[in-house]
């Protein structure tokens, strides 16, 4: 029953906006927020050197602080988070677009705020995803690793 349900294209509509209603408030209140997402629906403009992009795995953690806060936008149909973000020790710059039907979550401070379980890859028919999936609390770890070891990134995490 609960596969079914989680397939529901109603039901991944409603939380969809959801989503979108809640990320729309914490940019409007400019608080400092977390999303994990399906990395494999997420698009870099430019795209991401191999070097870098090799990194991620299937979720991928966001922190929208600084300058990657300042920078975020929702799109006119409110269908994706928008953001400019430094990746790798050199701070590459990209655009990042999330679909908000493809965040697993939104935190603040630490603390979970939305779950959207609609998001799973096993729910989402257009994601292809192969055997070897890590847990998303493991993912998430090293997404975070991967944030902190951006020398870049070091002066956020003094706050």
């Amino acid at each position: 029953m609960i596969d079914e349900l989680m397939r529901n294209e109603e039901l991944s509509e409603i939380v969809a906006d959801h989503a979108a209603e809640l990320i729309g408030f914490l940019l409007d209140s400019n608080v400092e927020f977390s999303v994990v997402c399906n990395i494999q629906e997420v698009a870099f403009d430019p795209p991401l050197p191999e070097k870098i992009a090799s990194g991620f795995k299937q979720f991928a953690l966001f922190l929208l602080s600084g300058y990657a806060l300042e920078s975020a936008d929702m799109d006119d149909d409110m269908l994706f988070l928008i953001f400019e973000a430094g990746f790798g020790s050199e701070n590459f710059g990209s655009t990042v677009s999330v679909p908000t039907d493809a965040i697993l979550q939104i935190s603040v401070d630490g603390t979970v705020i939305f779950v959207n379980l609609c998001a799973q890859p096993q729910y989402r028919p257009k994601t292809q995803h192969g055997g070897g999936r890590e847990s998303g609390e493991a993912t998430v770890d090293k997404s975070l690793k991967v944030f902190m070891d951006n020398p870049q990134n070091k002066p956020l995490l003094k706050k």
